[in-house]
């Protein structure tokens, strides 16, 4: 069945998090750029206000009169149905994920080191500290079971805060939530799967997607709505069959539903789309995609009274860009390699001929489940830009572009003085959108030209020849000057 948007609305910057009303007559919407946006059923938007610098978590409240969000300011914020603040709370760090009961009892968020409790009126209630920062939180009716993600680790909580058990999982995590009657655990991440765990942390059923799982939403008779980012959003039945498959035309980032099952809302990219579905239709044969029934590779569950284990992998910063607990020893690089990127990249192999070719050759580079963390020891200095500079080499081997591009980011705003991460930034940007468009080789070399210019800034003379050897590749590329070979 063919599905066309009943809205497909643009907005001001990426969306991160989104929020549908018990109704489905209001969605809130934040962005990267720290905007709340409120739209209706039909798409027009209601207000617009600029929170943050990031709006990484939301939840509409009392059918859509009221909005609680959380982003990177630190504030944990309430607002009413016209936009206005009815009160806020700082937190003294940033807010990574957000989960509100539906009867406004209370408020779930995850911070970078941290699951806490909060009254609808935002008075704290307890705070479980955390080795990782929690990307994804989500909690039963009632909050007698509580869970949260970050990197490769599920943390589930009881209603007082407590520790019932903390699990490794195969690879990094993006989203968690937990079904109603806190029976069922659903989970999205890097390994493309949607993934299910009973309240004991057992494995269930595991769902195959051809995109990495950005985004979970628990269907309130069972199942579960995940958006990929092989811009498809699937309806999954309570064991696991898909009943619908919408293509939405862009990498999900985060969906949500009414109460009555009849209404999705989709974030990808700049736009948030809403469709009419049908959540009660019967299983449907999905051919590219496969139902899995085995047990991942994984450790065992981690009791509350067993030790810690002396090193743990990386934290996944993926679409955020704040560093957590860390390691040391990246790649097996000084900083005098990290710094000539093109060694690393074999760009003399990339070509508008067989760009497609290079990215789809399992054999040119090898993976493995865990991604770039496997690469690194145990004790990262927070906030060394040496780190993400690594992290984003490591990533780029990988070949994970988006993934590679967050780190070389963030490097940027951690050291603005440091020419390597403006150079790295732009090549990989670069790529990025020649893998998005390999016809666009112009458009490519655009996102690329801005970094390289801060490179050249910041690095003087001393980095000159890195960025004009870099430049006269573009140059090759678009035909202005031909190749001296």
């Amino acid at each position: 069945m063919s599905y066309q948007p009943v809205f497909d609305l643009e907005i001001a910057g990426p969306v991160i998090c989104i929020s549908c009303s018990d109704d489905g007559n209001k969605i809130a919407v934040g962005d990267r750029n720290g905007n709340l946006t409120l739209v209706n059923r039909s798409g027009e938007k209601i207000w617009e206000k600029k929170i943050d610098e990031g709006v990484h978590g939301l939840s509409l409240l009392k059918n859509g009169n009221n909005v609680v969000c959380g982003g990177k300011d630190c504030k944990l914020k309430m607002l009413n149905s016209l936009g206005s603040v009815e009160w806020e709370q700082t937190i003294g760090k940033s807010i990574w994920s957000l989960y509100a009961d539906p009867n406004s009892q209370f408020i779930i968020i995850g911070t970078g080191d941290s699951i806490a409790m909060f009254t609808n009126n935002g008075l704290q209630l307890w705070e479980h500290e955390t080795d990782r920062a929690m990307v994804g939180v989500g909690a039963s009716q009632g909050g007698n079971m509580i869970v949260g993600c970050g990197d490769e680790y599920l943390y589930c909580l009881d209603g007082d805060g407590n520790l019932l058990w903390k699990k490794q999982r195969s690879d990094s995590l993006w989203d968690v939530s937990v079904d109603t009657d806190g029976q069922t655990i659903f989970v999205g991440g890097w390994d493309c799967k949607v993934q299910t765990l009973d309240n004991n942390g057992n494995d269930s059923w595991n769902y195959e997607t051809g995109g990495y799982v950005r985004t979970v939403a628990p269907l309130s008779g069972g199942g579960v709505l995940a958006g990929s980012h092989d811009c498809n959003l699937y309806l999954l039945s309570s064991n696991g069959e898909p009943l619908e498959k919408i293509d939405t035309k862009g990498e999900i980032t985060c969906v949500d539903h009414s109460r009555m099952m009849d209404f999705a809302v989709v974030g990808s990219g700049n736009r948030v789309q809403g469709f009419e579905i049908n959540a009660n239709t019967e299983p449907i044969i999905i051919e590219e995609t496969k139902l899995e029934s085995r047990t991942p590779v994984i450790e065992e569950t981690t009791s509350v009274e067993s030790p810690e284990p002396v090193s743990e992998p990386m934290f996944g910063f993926g679409m955020f860009d704040e560093p957590m607990p860390d390691t040391s020893g990246f790649l097996n690089q000084s900083d005098n390699e990290t710094s000539d990127f093109e060694t690393n990249t074999r760009r003399d192999e990339i070509t508008t001929n067989n760009y497609s070719d290079y990215y789809n050759n399992e054999s040119r580079i090898e993976t493995s489940e865990g991604g770039e963390f496997k690469e690194f020891a145990s004790e990262i200095v927070k906030g060394d830009v040496k780190n993400y500079l690594r992290l984003g080499n490591a990533a780029w081997i990988e070949k994970r572009l988006e993934r590679a591009a967050e780190h070389y980011k963030r490097a940027t705003e951690i050291d603005p003085q440091e020419p390597r991460a403006w150079h790295n930034l732009a090549i990989c940007n670069y790529h990025v959108a020649l893998k998005r468009n390999p016809e666009d080789i112009e458009g490519a070399v655009e996102t690329a030209i801005g970094p390289l210019e801060m490179a050249k800034e910041k690095g003087g003379v001393e980095y000159s020849r890195s960025v004009e050897k870099t430049l006269a590749y573009f140059a090759k590329q678009l035909g202005v000057i031909k190749d001296e070979n």
